[in-house]
């Protein structure tokens, strides 16, 4: 029986960089129409947890340029589709394209079908689209629920999925030892899972405008950090994916952080010996995340 995290985490990646594809081909002199669950990816790991939890099929495509990834093709049909039922519960964003594609395999006229598919592509392409004047309101509904379980897997399938997760590292002029920030940045140009994760997780909510340039949608960025964010990383710790090594170095670097109270005063003489293992212990994590985030997690 397939777990109801594991239903929340599909929807989370599903509405990050999955596609719910209706369509036609020509085949055999004649129209033949398909549904079918895709997610392109240079990541191997989440496209193989898919298929081992929903069944389906890798395609991999070796990429024709030096030291890039290459791209693999998860592709769910047929009756496979039957286990994947269970996301309709956990979606946001594409709740209502999990519709159409749902409604496509009871259509019986070719007509009917053609016309569920131009209906796809408007609600794809002119729906929920990102606008400056939510940035207000998402900022009004912040932290008013307490997140479940299903919602940390459905976050972590989101951030697999679209989010990058990363150390900021400054040099102060006026300070002696850098400072660093733990972060977790997502942007996207539709509304509704903001709607979400902003009641559930908080954070803060910057509107990009990107109307100057030709076929490009405006954007909202969501960013969490520091003592926000440590919590929500270990919620989301369990389910993670491809970016789970990323997300335990943050936990382990969060950790280093120095609490206010009881801690030798950084005017003390003796503070630079007493953090010089913790500067090190920090950089080293710092270096390894770089690394990681270098390979594409």
């Amino acid at each position: 029986m397939i777990k109801s995290t594991d239903l929340a985490y599909a929807a989370g990646y599903s509405d990050g960089d999955g596609c719910f594809y209706i369509g036609k081909h020509f085949s055999e002199n004649r129209t033949r129409f398909t549904r079918k669950f895709i997610i392109n990816t240079t990541e191997i790991e989440n496209v193989q947890w898919f298929q081992r939890i929903f069944g389906g099929d890798i395609l991999t495509k070796k990429s024709i340029q030096c030291n890039h990834k290459p791209l693999h093709r998860y592709v769910l049909k047929g009756e496979n589709l039957e286990s994947f039922k269970g996301v309709e519960k956990f979606l946001i964003e594409k709740k209502n394209e999990f519709y159409k594609f749902n409604e496509f395999i009871s259509y019986l006229s070719s007509a009917e079908k053609q016309t569920l598919i131009m209906e796809m592509k408007i609600l794809k392409k002119e729906s929920n689209i990102v606008t400056v004047s939510i940035k207000e309101e998402l900022s009004s509904i912040r932290n008013t629920i307490i997140p479940t379980i299903e919602d940390f897997a459905y976050l972590a399938g989101f951030i697999d999925a679209e989010c990058c997760l990363s150390i900021q590292r400054n040099c102060p002029k006026n300070k002696p030892n850098p400072t660093f920030k733990i972060q977790l940045q997502c942007g996207n140009t539709k509304i509704p899972c903001f709607y979400w994760i902003s009641p559930r997780f908080g954070g803060q909510f910057h509107f990009i405008d990107k109307s100057k340039y030709i076929n490009r949608r405006n954007v909202m960025m969501w960013v969490l950090s520091s003592a926000s964010l440590f919590p929500i990383l270990k919620g989301v710790c369990p389910f993670l994916n491809h970016k789970k090594p990323v997300c335990e170095q943050l936990i382990k670097f969060y950790e280093t952080t120095l609490k206010k109270e009881g801690v030798m005063s950084r005017n003390n003489p003796l503070f630079k010996e007493f953090y010089k293992p913790i500067l090190q212990l920090r950089e080293e994590i710092f270096h390894n995340i770089q690394c990681l985030n270098k390979k594409g997690i």
